[in-house]
């Protein structure tokens, strides 16, 4: 080729040059991010985790010094003198209500001695409160720490009142309760949060139905119940009488589905407990509960099987926020219950270090999702410690020890899961808004920033938390104009950092590390 035929295409480089490089330093160019404290969402109830059933055991046997540690984990709100947080701060305790399955354990209907829980009424109708000892333990560490919101939470009627006699539910028929026992299950709900209310625990909600939809017959490792809408409805109402007759503070929360798919029409071939939201929480709903002097208006629902894929996430979100708004009746929504069941490529079969992180980002894009989509005003974990690797705290055993010894004692391993939700649960506190916060110039869609950089606001009208979840493995250069604030106090929680200070960072040159969970509080 003639040399003189490049001469054309040089200068075309030349005029180009320079828009192109223009055009790369616009996309190197930091995200500006306009915080709006005047556009406000969701008000925050809580973030918390549940006590079962493991902390029974913890808390009755294991070594004082290791008990003190979980707890500190778990709802500390200090920090070290290097400015490190402590433990994550949770703000509300659920606490299993149980059933009798360890009283009742000659008919081994729960078959994991794990699991079976003792129940504070007798078949005489007499009381024991010096039972759950353990767990009674965790509620005054966790009122210690400055917990002040307890959730009670049943998964059956006590063994005596139910159809099968036992805590596993024989069928699928209708709820595993005598049909004359509704008003003594209420009965003992009710009395059983008085007398821990007169002990100075503030019991704010009671759960008197968990996951419904699920065939408790044939899942045999814990306490477990079917029950109809129509069961639901009769229940609440009991229980709603009960908490006038004993003038108790709490509120009933209802809901705990197993799937967020049974908040809607499921349109299912067998009967199930499905659209909850239309037929409990609309005006002109067949078992409307919103009347009802002693009902939180809010429907709860488990993220299991609903967090992936990002499609299936997002998309979850937006149908539980568009159909709670469209109708218009202040309903708020809980997301109530999660811990990681489900296996993908994004969380499985990783290095160690890898997966670790892996998890405690999924289980932030989780929980980003659930209150900056859904407007969920609460976000709770099932079990707070296990020996899984899919809880905040995971026990191992001891060094050439089985996994029994555990009940004990044990390893105590926070996870990234802890950490992350730590991110949140410990500077977004109860009575904070969700407010505005969106890039300057440019629209990035929920999906969009599901895989890349997903950002919530929250105030308590003086001072202003962000949350950044960059799921990217790119980090990410942003700067925040927030109510015309130079710097903010940077919490970061990333493969080798867990909730780690890192000190006052300007708000104009902001770096989100790649695959991390940063917490910036103004």
């Amino acid at each position: 080729m003639n040399k003189f035929n490049y001469i054309p295409l040089i200068c075309l480089f030349l005029i180009l040059c320079p828009f192109l490089h223009a055009k790369g330093d616009r996309n190197n160019q930091p995200i500006k991010f306009k915080v709006k404290k005047e556009i406000k969402y969701q008000v925050i109830d809580n973030f918390g985790a549940s006590d079962a059933w493991r902390t029974d055991f913890i808390g009755k046997y294991w070594p004082m010094e290791k008990r003190e540690k979980i707890a500190d984990l778990l709802f500390s709100t200090r920090v070290d003198k290097e400015g490190n947080p402590i433990g994550i701060g949770l703000s509300n305790w659920r606490v299993n209500i149980g059933a009798g399955s360890y009283e009742n354990r000659e008919a081994h209907d729960v078959v994991s001695t794990w699991n079976r829980t003792e129940c504070f009424l007798s078949p005489d109708g007499s009381y024991d409160f010096t039972k759950q000892a353990g767990q009674q333990w965790f509620m005054k560490a966790a009122r210690k720490r400055g917990v002040d919101d307890f959730l009670f939470f049943t998964n059956s009627a006590p063994y005596f009142m139910t159809r099968s006699a036992s805590t596993l539910a024989p069928d699928m028929r209708c709820i595993n309760l005598q049909n004359d026992k509704f008003t003594d299950f209420a009965e003992f709900l009710a009395k059983t949060a008085g007398h821990f209310i007169n002990e100075g625990f503030n019991v704010r909600y009671i759960s008197p139905i968990n996951e419904p939809q699920i065939d408790w017959g044939t899942n045999k490792n814990q306490e477990g119940s079917f029950a109809t809408n129509a069961d639901a409805f009769r229940l609440v109402t009991e229980l709603d009488k009960a908490i006038s007759k004993y003038n108790l503070p709490s509120r009933i929360v209802f809901g705990e589905a197993a799937d967020m798919k049974y908040l809607f029409d499921c349109d299912t071939n067998r009967v199930v407990p499905d659209n909850l939201i239309e037929e409990f929480f609309s005006r002109n709903g067949q078992y409307n509960i919103m009347n009802m002097k002693n009902v939180y208006n809010c429907i709860s629902g488990h993220d299991y099987w609903s967090a992936y894929p990002a499609e299936t996430l997002v998309g979850m979100r937006e149908k539980i926020s568009s159909s709670l708004s469209a109708r218009n009746n202040g309903t708020r929504f809980w997301a109530s219950e999660y811990c990681i069941l489900e296996k993908n490529d994004e969380i499985s079969g990783l290095s160690p270090a890898v997966k670790s992180i892996n998890l405690g980002l999924y289980v932030a894009r989780i929980i980003h999702n659930d209150l900056a989509v859904a407007n969920a005003s609460a976000w709770q974990w099932w079990t707070a410690v296990s020996l899984g690797e899919d809880v905040p705290i995971q026990l191992k055993p001891k060094e050439n020890c089985k996994s029994e010894t555990v009940k004990y004692d044990g390893i105590i391993s926070p996870t990234k899961m802890l950490w992350t939700t730590g991110n949140f649960s410990l500077f977004i506190r109860p009575g904070m808004w969700r407010i505005s916060i969106a890039p300057v110039n440019q629209k990035i869609s929920d999906m969009e920033a599901a895989t890349s950089l997903m950002s919530s606001a929250y105030t308590d009208g003086n001072k202003v938390v962000l949350v950044f979840v960059n799921y990217d493995p790119k980090e990410k250069n942003i700067g925040v104009n927030c109510d015309n604030s130079t710097e903010g106090k940077m919490y970061l929680t990333s493969i080798d950092k867990n909730l780690e200070y890192m000190g006052s960072k300007k708000l104009s040159t902001l770096t989100i590390p790649s695959r991390s969970v940063v917490t910036v509080v103004i």
